[in-house]
């Protein structure tokens, strides 16, 4: 048995090591998540964090299972691998869930911010989920007013700034005037961008790495050429581009910007992206910070919400996404993002008291894909809207189904958040089946280190 990744420090805090009951029956905790390999088996405690490889042997003991703790696997009983028999897992992880959350040092500081530029876009994509809001574009004042409003708030700490909108790249005078007057107050930055990529060129790239401080750019590619060009729908394009997009995407590698490729999914496209991941190993596969990510679009067009999809739609949605990702994995270009090392209290930035979004006209909300954006408060002022703050705080009790979920520890569901508004078998496979990849590619870097 050897340990790949020590456990969540805040976790093994509050848990220190489970007591051993000699001769007491004992189960596999709810929260576990198995991964085969040839030289053995990987088991992940949720909870915990903690990631161990046994050998083939040790994991055959765990057939025994519920009984006696066979010798061979003792050591799993004070890492909390192995519960007595009628415990509880789910209580035990809303335990440490809200003793982690007394342990956080209160702290007023802003360090997050995503920032609409503007709502305008130069592509009118279909299925925008923007669709039909007001165009809005931060003026000079706002930014100026942005930019003080960020370092009154940080309390002296580096910040990160996400770069959103419609398409942020319409409105880069906002982003100059932003990023200079922090670094005349002496803020350290660092920034991401959601980006289409069509508007950089070399000289933006350039002051994108050494003024803005960016660091990764999302960008959608729904098709090869002729799809994503009609797909897109450029207002007075130059070109083809889907070209110009490819050519840029060089240009931010080369720059040492990460890409981080989303390829949307509908009803129409699938099989066009196996040509367009074909297309992209051959130009981008082996560079460093390339990579690539699948995401499905539900019909949710138009701006309207999606519809309520049966959990067979949903299945064959996740199967095709399945099928697509592990070719992406097979051409060596799909993403692999990291194995958490952190115990999380936050389900994202909407229920983080460090983060917020800023509007174009300056106003301070919680989430960028809400219709309301849970609006709370004002670059122009102090006052804060709690009942708001509180609202997005709530997350949704567990169901029957979290009971057996072996990801529950690390699920925080929002009552308002969007993307939460069910919670299928399907969604809880998908999200197991990230998860195993993340352990899979935590297992190879331990190898890799040398440790193994």
């Amino acid at each position: 048995m050897r340990q790949v990744v020590p456990p969540f420090w805040i976790v093994q805090k509050i848990l220190g090591e489970q007591k051993k009951n000699k001769g007491a029956p004992c189960r596999l905790t709810v929260h576990c998540v198995r991964v085969e390999r040839p030289e053995g088996v990987l088991l992940y405690h949720t909870l915990t964090g903690e990631l161990l490889l046994l050998t083939k042997e040790e994991a055959d003991k765990l057939s025994c299972l519920p009984g006696p703790v066979p010798a061979a696997l003792g050591a799993l009983v004070p890492r909390w691998f192995l519960r007595p028999e009628g415990t509880d897992d789910v209580a035990l992880a809303d335990q440490v869930r809200a003793i982690a959350t007394r342990f956080r040092k209160k702290d007023d500081a802003l360090t997050r911010y995503k920032i609409f530029t503007t709502t305008a876009c130069n592509a009118r994509c279909f299925y925008c989920f923007e669709a039909g809001w007001k165009n809005s574009t931060m003026s000079e004042q706002v930014a100026r007013d942005t930019a003080s409003y960020i370092v009154k708030h940080c309390g002296g700490k580096p910040v990160h700034l996400h770069w959103f909108g419609g398409e942020p790249l319409v409105n880069v005078r906002a982003i100059d005037i932003i990023t200079d007057s922090l670094r005349e107050h002496g803020v350290e930055l660092h920034s991401t961008m959601t980006s289409n990529g069509y508007l950089f060129d070399r000289k933006l790239v350039k002051r994108a790495r050494e003024v803005w401080g960016l660091d990764i750019v999302q960008i959608t590619l729904d098709g090869t050429e002729e799809v994503y060009n009609a797909r897109k729908d450029y207002v007075n394009p130059e070109g083809s581009p889907f070209q110009r997009v490819l050519r840029n995407i060089d240009l931010l590698l080369e720059a040492d910007i990460g890409v981080n490729v989303r390829l949307n999914m509908d009803g129409e496209n699938e099989r066009d992206l196996y040509t367009l991941i074909d297309q992209l190993a051959v130009r981008f596969g082996g560079k460093s910070g390339f990579g690539i990510h699948l995401l499905e679009i539900q019909g949710n067009y138009e701006g309207v919400d999606p519809p309520d999809y049966v959990e067979e739609e949903l299945l064959t949605y996740a199967e095709k996404l399945r099928s697509l990702r592990v070719y992406a994995e097979k051409k060596g270009i799909a993403a692999r993002p990291p194995l958490s090392r952190g115990f999380s209290i936050n389900a994202c930035r909407a229920d983080s008291d460090s983060a917020t979004t800023v509007t174009p006209e300056g106003r301070l909300g919680r989430c960028d894909c809400s219709k309301d954006g849970g609006i709370w408060g004002s670059i122009y002022s102090e006052e804060r809207d709690e009942g708001v703050l509180r609202q997005w705080r709530e997350r949704k009790p567990p169901e029957a189904a979290c009971k057996t979920c072996a990801i529950y520890p690390q699920c925080l569901r929002l009552k308002k958040c969007p993307h939460f508004e069910h919670c299928f078998p399907i969604d809880r496979e998908t999200r197991t089946d990230r998860l195993s990849r993340n352990i899979l590619g935590a297992y190879e870097d331990w190898k890799a280190s040398g440790q193994a």
